[in-house]
């Protein structure tokens, strides 16, 4: 049963992404994402950079130009239906677009940074969090892959690199503190 509500959620997130990029070539022309997951109190700030094509890019710019509380909205729906089991609520939301050009290599670099705060994936106290993190994980990297798959690069920070859908992926964890956990829970030593 918890095979076929995870299949659910794949298909449903295939229909979201395609349904906020408005394009089967939406998918193709992302670069990377990089997802950055912070601990704080028993919060999570949830950081998540899209490098797109320059084309991609602006037509996205456009969509959010025309109508910006509406494209925040929908992108919100959209996350919240996909990752926000009950009783994990986002809040403090932004959204940002940046297109950079180097003199030096020649090139433009296209990223959407989106940023909110998750509640209710940490419980315990301050001081003892113990994080829950499948909300995230099972969405994006299905069944296959879970924080055992995930490298330690410093005692307080976990990291995963690789594709989803042809596309690089990186997901760090990062607390103030010595970590442990197990397949999809964190928490301090």
């Amino acid at each position: 049963m918890r095979r076929k509500a995870l299949w659910i959620k794949l298909a449903i997130l295939g229909v979201i992404v395609m349904s906020l990029l408005a394009s089967s070539s939406g998918v193709a022309s992302q670069k990377r994402r990089a997802i950055t997951v912070r601990g704080e109190g028993l919060i999570l700030n949830y950081s998540e950079e899209v490098y797109w094509s320059e084309e991609q890019f602006n037509q996205e710019y456009e969509k959010y130009s025309e109508n910006k509380a509406k494209y925040l909205k929908d992108f919100i729906e959209n996350f919240s239906h996909m990752f926000l089991e009950s009783g994990l609520k986002a809040n403090d939301w932004s959204i940002s677009f940046k297109s950079q050009y180097s003199l030096k290599t020649k090139e433009t670099t296209c990223s959407v940074l989106v940023q909110c705060k998750i509640d209710g994936a940490g419980s315990g106290t301050r001081e003892s969090p113990y994080f829950r993190t499948e909300w995230l994980l099972m969405p994006i990297l299905g069944g296959e892959i879970d924080l055992y798959k995930f490298k330690y690069l410093t005692d307080k920070m976990l990291v995963y690199e690789g594709e989803v859908n042809h596309v690089p992926i990186k997901i760090t964890f990062e607390f103030s503190k010595p970590i442990s956990h197990c397949h999809y829970h964190i928490w301090y030593r």
